[in-house]
């Protein structure tokens, strides 16, 4: 009997979250008969998620870059020297060598790929990054910081085969040049657990109608103008702005709506949870006006548990959400519109009733396993790359 491929996969960290969701999905699925599973969190934060580990599944941690904060240089010291990976990543390097992986697969920020690409210099290792993000976007960037990121990133993604997590970014990849023909690339679209995110049984909780948000709290989620939309709604009976996931904002976030936000209306920070399911089977209407994604998990889990769903006008959006026909789409940065949209669905039950079936057919009908497609890929890179099992 062969013996199993031994996989590796690296994650920034364990905080909660579509990353964590998605990893833990797809390890958990893996037959070990065929797999050694290894998970290495950079954030030395495995106890969030240790409970959630097969027992067949080795988990590791260290802290890497702890510090770090996103700059377009560092991604090019990580692109182009690797400085990065030999300055901070001695921890990681020495767990990755002791897993002795045939295939290293992160799930993280491109700035951690130099671990990879070092980590493959000794030994015959297949590389993958699944890409979880449509990383530049038009107006971003001034031309030349477009320019040198793309360079950089074309640079790192073509040292890995390619996993896409929706249509989206696999087509951004692609049109920029950053996947290497000789190498395999696969789409394994994120995919919702419709057990644990089901509609509620009964009707909304007693209390003020809810507006959830989940994701992390911070601008490029597009925070700040949900706030200073919901701010702005004219309503006369209580409503709830709840936001659940980490703040990277330094309690930003927080200051804003303290600053904009009156009675009757009121935000509640939760933090990081582990409950999101039953705080979004509370909720009466999910929202996420992101100006940048991937295919993100957070919109398929509301509409899974029967949401009405208000998202922003990128494709990476709109990809999911029909407007008028399973949500509401509304333009990027635009809080004048996403107030409106809101205000809607609070004043029409019916409307947030159909939105959400809809919602919930959508989900139901796109849903499958991705776990033998990506043993198989696993597998097919193994053999193209020759690396013994």
């Amino acid at each position: 009997m062969p013996k199993p491929i031994r996989v590796l996969c690296v994650v920034d960290n364990l905080a909660v979250g579509g990353v964590r969701e998605i990893v833990l999905s797809q390890i958990s699925g893996l037959d070990s008969t065929r797999f050694k599973v290894g998970l290495l969190t950079l954030g030395d934060d495995l106890e969030q998620a240790r409970d959630r580990l097969p027992s067949s599944v080795a988990g590791l941690a260290v802290s890497y870059r702890a510090d770090y904060r996103y700059h377009a240089l560092d991604y090019l010291a990580d692109g182009f020297l690797l400085w990065g990976a030999r300055r901070f990543g001695h921890d990681a390097m020495r767990e990755i060598d002791r897993f002795r992986p045939h295939v290293l697969h992160f799930h993280t920020n491109p700035r951690d790929l130099g671990l990879g690409i070092l980590a493959s210099r000794g030994a015959r290792r297949a590389l993958v990054f699944t890409d979880h993000l449509v990383r530049i976007r038009p107006g971003e960037y001034s031309r030349r910081a477009r320019f040198l990121l793309r360079a950089s990133y074309r640079r790192l993604y073509r040292r890995f085969h390619v996993i896409s997590v929706g249509v989206s970014v696999a087509r951004f990849d692609r049109e920029a040049g950053f996947l290497d023909p000789a190498k395999e690339h696969l789409l394994l679209e994120n995919e919702v657990d419709l057990d644990r995110f089901r509609p509620a049984d009964a009707a909304p909780h007693d209390g003020p109608a809810e507006i959830v948000y989940v994701g992390r709290i911070n601008e490029v989620k597009g925070v700040d103008t949900l706030i200073r939309a919901f701010g702005r709604l004219a309503v006369e009976r209580p409503v709830r702005l709840v936001l659940v996931g980490p703040d990277s904002t330094g309690g930003a976030m927080a200051r804003l709506a303290k600053d904009c936000v009156r009675t009757p209306l009121a935000v509640e920070f939760l933090g990081q949870r582990e409950d999101v399911p039953a705080l979004l089977r509370r909720a009466a209407i999910g929202v996420l006006p992101s100006r940048r994604e991937g295919l993100p998990l957070a919109v398929l889990e509301q509409m899974a548990s029967g949401l009405p769903v208000v998202v922003s006008d990128i494709s990476e959006l709109t990809d999911l959400v029909a407007d008028g026909r399973n949500g509401l789409v509304v333009g990027v940065d635009d809080p004048d519109a996403l107030a409106r949209a809101l205000r809607v669905l609070l004043d029409d039950p019916d409307l947030r009733a159909r939105l959400g079936r809809a919602g919930r057919e959508f989900v139901e009908d796109r849903a499958g396993d991705p776990t033998p497609r990506l043993a198989r890929f696993y597998e097919a890179i193994v053999e193209r790359e020759a690396i013994t099992a």
